[in-house]
C-alpha cells in the first residue's frame, strides 16, 4: 500500500520532469539549429559578394584598359581600388583562416594599392605611362583567372547545394583540400594565383607591402578572448539598450591585422553598430554604426567638437583637425596629433558625426594603431625663411607649421616645413624637407564647404 501510494505520487512528478528535460533538449536543439543557420546565412552572403564583386572588378579593369580619356580613367581606377578592398574584406568574412590562402590576398591587396596610387595623382600631368598599361593588362588578364575559378566553386556550391559550416568543420579537424569542394576550389585558385608571373608592382607599392607586414607584427599585447571582445566592443560604444544581441565572428580578419568582428544590434532593431576589435592587444580599429542619418541640424563647427570630445573620452589626446568636410549626412574629420607645434600625420584616426544629432557614427583608426609610438624629433636643420626660397615664386603663401610625413618612396618619416599655398585658383601643400630642404611633396586640395581636404581622401 506504502509502495503504491509513493509510485502514484511519484509517476506524475517524473512524467513531469522528464517531459521538461525534453521541452528543454528541444528548445537547445532549435537554438543550435538557429545559430548554425545563421552562420551559414552569412558565409553563404559574403561567398556570393565576392563572387559579384570580383566580376565588377574584372569589368572595371577591363574599362581601365580601353578608357582613353583622363577624366574617365580617374573615376574608373578609383572603382578598382574600392573592389578590391571590398573582395578582401569578404574573403575576411570566409571561414578560410585555418588554410593557406594568402596569395590571392596579396594579389588583391597589390591590385588596390596600385590603382589608389594611379587614380589620385593628377593624370594630366603625370598620364599613365607604357608599363603602367601593361600592368593593366596583365591584371585584367589575372582577374579573369580568380573570376574563372570564383564562378566554377559558385556554380558547384548552388548545384549541389554545399554548405560552408561543412569548410569550417573540414578546416576545424585538419582534413586534406581533397575533402571539400569548397576548400578544395579555394586551393586551387589561390595555387593558380602563386603561378601568376612576377610582376614589378613599383616602388611605392613594394614599400607598402613591407610597411603591411611590419604592422602586423607590431600589433602587441596580450591575447584576448571573444567574451573580452565584447566587453571593449560594449564599453566602447557606451550606449547599449538592455537585451542587445552581441555577436562576434571568431575568423574576422582585417587586411593589416587578425581581430574580433564585433555586431552590436539593439534589442528594439535599432541599426546594428559593427566593430573591429584587434586580437592581440584588445585595440578597437574601427567602428561603424548603420544608423541612416536624418536632416542635417548641426553645423560643421559643432561636429568637429562633438568628434574631439569623443577622441578625448577614448584615450585620444591632443589631436587637431587636419581635414574636414560632409558627405551623405556626415562631417568626416581627420585627426592628428600635435607634439610641440608637430603635426604627427603618420598617426591620423578619422571620425565620422551624424549632423542630424552630433553622434559619432564612424572612427577608425588603423594608422594612428600601427604607426603611433615614442619619436625622438630633431629640430629642423633648414628654417622656414630658407624653405621658402625653396618654392615657386608664382605660389602666393597662406600659412606655415612644421609637420611629420611619411616619404614617398621610402616611406621613412621626415620632418618637413609645410606651406599652405595657392596658385591662381587652386590651393596646395608643398613640403620641404627640414634637413636638406629638398622638395618632398606637392598635394592639392579640394575645397568642400570652406574647409580644404587632400585628393584622394576617403569619405
Amino acid at each position: 500500500m506504502v509502495y503504491g501510494a509513493i509510485s502514484r505520487v511519484m509517476f506524475p512528478i517524473c512524467l513531469i520532469a522528464l517531459i521538461g528535460v525534453g521541452v528543454w533538449g528541444y528548445q537547445e536543439h532549435n537554438e543550435k539549429n538557429s545559430i548554425l543557420i545563421n552562420a551559414e546565412n552569412q558565409y553563404q552572403r559574403a561567398f556570393h559578394d565576392l563572387n559579384y564583386h570580383v566580376n565588377k572588378l574584372h569589368d572595371e579593369l577591363g574599362k581601365s584598359v580601353v578608357l582613353n580619356s583622363r577624366k574617365q580613367i580617374s573615376p574608373c581606377l578609383t572603382n578598382v581600388w574600392r573592389l578590391s578592398y571590398t573582395a578582401q574584406n569578404d574573403l575576411g568574412q570566409l571561414p578560410l583562416s585555418l588554410m593557406p590562402f594568402n596569395k590571392t590576398e596579396e594579389f588583391l591587396s597589390n591590385v588596390a594599392d596600385f590603382s589608389y596610387e594611379v587614380a589620385v595623382r593628377d593624370l594630366q600631368k603625370q598620364p599613365l605611362s607604357e608599363k603602367e598599361y601593361k600592368m593593366l593588362n596583365s591584371l585584367y588578364d589575372h582577374s579573369k583567372n580568380i573570376q574563372t575559378e570564383l564562378n566554377t566553386v559558385q556554380t558547384k556550391v548552388i548545384d549541389s547545394k554545399l554548405r560552408w559550416m561543412e569548410v569550417e568543420s573540414a578546416l576545424a579537424k585538419q582534413k586534406e583540400p581533397g575533402d571539400n569542394t569548397i576548400v578544395d576550389g579555394f586551393t586551387t585558385m589561390d595555387k593558380k594565383v602563386q603561378e601568376f608571373p612576377e610582376m614589378d608592382w613599383g616602388v611605392t607599392v613594394t614599400t607598402m607591402n613591407k610597411k603591411r607586414q611590419q604592422r602586423i607584427q607590431g600589433v602587441s599585447g596580450k591575447s584576448i578572448t571573444e567574451e573580452e571582445a565584447k566587453e571593449i566592443a560594449k564599453k566602447f560604444v557606451g550606449h547599449i539598450s538592455k537585451g542587445a544581441t552581441i555577436e562576434v565572428d571568431k575568423n574576422g580578419k582585417g587586411m593589416q591585422y587578425n581581430a574580433y568582428s564585433v555586431r552590436i544590434t539593439g534589442k528594439n532593431k535599432e541599426a546594428p553598430i559593427n566593430l573591429d576589435i584587434t586580437k592581440k592587444g584588445g585595440q578597437v580599429v574601427w567602428l561603424l554604426n548603420e544608423r541612416n542619418v536624418q536632416n542635417e541640424k548641426i553645423s560643421l563647427d559643432e561636429a568637429e567638437r562633438s568628434a574631439q570630445k569623443f577622441l578625448q573620452a577614448k584615450g585620444y589626446g591632443n589631436m587637431v583637425a587636419s581635414e574636414r568636410d560632409t558627405y551623405g549626412g556626415l562631417g568626416i574629420f581627420t585627426f592628428v596629433p600635435k607634439e610641440k607645434d608637430v603635426v604627427i600625420y603618420p598617426d591620423a584616426v578619422t571620425v565620422k558625426v551624424a549632423l542630424d544629432n552630433g553622434d559619432v557614427n564612424g572612427f577608425h583608426s588603423v594608422e594612428y594603431l600601427f604607426n603611433h609610438k615614442q619619436r625622438k624629433m630633431n629640430g629642423p636643420k633648414v628654417t622656414a625663411e630658407k624653405a621658402r626660397t625653396m618654392i615657386n615664386p608664382h605660389v602666393k603663401i597662406k600659412g606655415h607649421q612644421m609637420a611629420l610625413i611619411q616619404g614617398k618612396n621610402d616611406g621613412k618619416e621626415v620632418l618637413v616645413h609645410e606651406f599652405r599655398g595657392d596658385y591662381k585658383n587652386d590651393h596646395y601643400l608643398i613640403y620641404i624637407n627640414a634637413e636638406n630642404g629638398d622638395e618632398e611633396e606637392v598635394i592639392k586640395m579640394f575645397m568642400g564647404d570652406g574647409a580644404p581636404r587632400k585628393k584622394g581622401t576617403a569619405s
